[in-house]
């Protein structure tokens, strides 16, 4: 392995460069409609996955594996529900997701702030079941600032400077979905044919 100092904290090399192509995969996912989101996010959550395997090397908490290999399970089962189905994955499948993933968890646990994370799943995966895509943002909201929150609680600069990326990208995909939905709306009340 190789390390570097960043902010006065030895990183490891690797994870950092595949932390990085995540955040690039999973800001660009932010940016599309939610079927495309969701192909795109679960290549996102995969690289996580790999990133937190290589950081499992350096650490004793095996959090972010477990909770990245959920998120990859989770968003496949989304998109297996869209298109073969043809609609929202049900909450109790979910539940079954969850479950196993907060007896894993805890064991884990010390500190008040190692609740956060699967917390944040927890309600970021019931928002993303919504086919409301304001509520599907804002759980990408709550996921991305509480952690933020999170790396902060934890001294992880790296992490934190990833999250600012993050929150901002949703908050700018969420405005430009917006915007592009009161123009769509407006160019369809002007072709509506007036009785």
């Amino acid at each position: 392995m190789i390390y570097v100092e960043i902010f006065g904290q030895q990183v490891n090399l690797y994870a950092q460069i595949v932390g990085f192509v995540g955040l690039v995969v999973i800001a660009w996912s932010y940016q599309l409609k939610k079927l495309g989101y969701l192909a795109v996010s679960t290549v996102a959550m995969a690289i996580f996955l790999a990133e937190s395997c290589i950081l499992y090397a350096d650490s004793d908490t095996f959090t972010g594996i477990v909770l990245n290999a959920a998120a990859v399970v989770r968003n496949l089962l989304m998109i297996l529900f869209l298109r073969r189905y043809g609609r929202e994955m049900p909450a109790w499948v979910a539940v079954c997701l969850l479950v196993p993933v907060w007896i894993i968890c805890v064991f884990g646990f010390g500190a008040w702030y190692t609740y956060l994370p699967p917390a944040l799943q927890t309600v970021y995966t019931f928002c993303a079941l919504s086919k409301n895509y304001y509520c599907l943002k804002g759980g990408a909201l709550v996921l991305e600032g509480g952690n933020l929150f999170y790396n902060a609680s934890v001294g992880a600069y790296v992490g934190i400077l990833r999250q600012v990326v993050l929150v901002t990208s949703v908050i700018v995909s969420t405005i430009v979905y917006f915007v592009h939905s009161r123009r769509e709306r407006a160019a369809n009340a002007a072709e509506a044919p007036r009785s």
